[in-house]
């Protein structure tokens, strides 16, 4: 068994998670390392489904139960199960004992004095859990879909900087480019702990010429890290960190699994 899971390029099966985290090394943060998870669901694997099934707390679950559709209720159920049970192994803590709270805007943080922070974003498929020490992060998740208004949304949320890249963009990909540019968009917005709260087009990102690597940020003032990666040809991700690091401080965790049925 390996000591830490393999990344995006071997990715691990619903089936090993918990044998993995449970009986190996938990990856260890250290610095300014950034740490992400992207895993499928619903879980497929039964053990695994009925341990995060079982973590989330009384309010959680209220939360859950107030979306209309089943799927919705079990998608935000799981997100957080997921949520607790690898927050709970990076702490080496109960994941049933952490209790949370909320900034002004609605973004959760540890309720203690633990100095590991996270974010997590969930598309149809898929979840996403950032996790870094000592600064803010926000990350992100799209799922690439057919998206007939999506050029009404981008002149609501883009800058005209964002809004020319996008028009000298071959045709073909200008509806796929602009989810990549929103999930990098949305995760700075996430760092700062602000989200939709603050103008979107107020911040304007520089995304790499290729699918996967480092976009630029302006707009703000503080110092980035802002990594944007399409880990398949159905989804774009980015995570954003108050701090300048390098690729090798960058571990992407990707659980590989079935797709919802579209």
């Amino acid at each position: 068994m390996p000591t830490s899971p393999p990344e995006t390029r071997a990715p691990i099966t619903p089936a090993h998670i918990a044998e993995l985290l449970d009986k190996t090394p938990v990856p260890r943060l250290s610095g300014d390392d950034l740490h992400l998870w992207l895993l499928p669901f619903p879980i497929g694997h039964e053990a695994l489904r009925q341990t995060i099934e079982r973590l989330p707390d009384a309010g959680e679950r209220a939360s859950a139960a107030r979306r209309v559709f089943a799927a919705d209720r079990l998608r935000q159920m799981h997100a957080r199960g997921l949520l607790r049970y690898l927050l709970g192994h990076y702490l080496a803590r109960d994941p049933q004992g952490l209790d949370f709270i909320t900034n002004d805007y609605g973004k959760p943080a540890l309720s203690t004095a633990d100095r590991l922070q996270f974010n997590v974003s969930h598309c149809q498929d898929h979840i996403l859990i950032g996790l870094t020490l000592r600064v803010p992060v926000g990350v992100d998740l799209e799922r690439i879909r057919p998206l007939p208004n999506w050029y009404a949304l981008a002149a609501h949320c883009c800058s005209a900087q964002e809004l020319n890249w996008l028009a000298g963009r071959p045709a073909n990909d200008q509806e796929r480019d602009f989810f990549r540019l929103w999930t990098a968009k949305e995760a700075v917005l996430k760092a700062l702990g602000t989200g939709l709260a603050s103008p979107p087009e107020r911040v304007t990102i520089s995304l790499p010429d290729t699918d996967s690597g480092f976009a630029g940020v302006a707009g703000t003032s503080s110092p980035w890290t802002l990594f944007s990666t399409c880990p398949d040809a159905d989804h774009t991700i980015a995570a954003a960190i108050r701090t300048v690091i390098n690729r090798r401080q960058i571990r992407c965790f990707h659980v590989a699994g079935r797709h919802l049925d579209q």
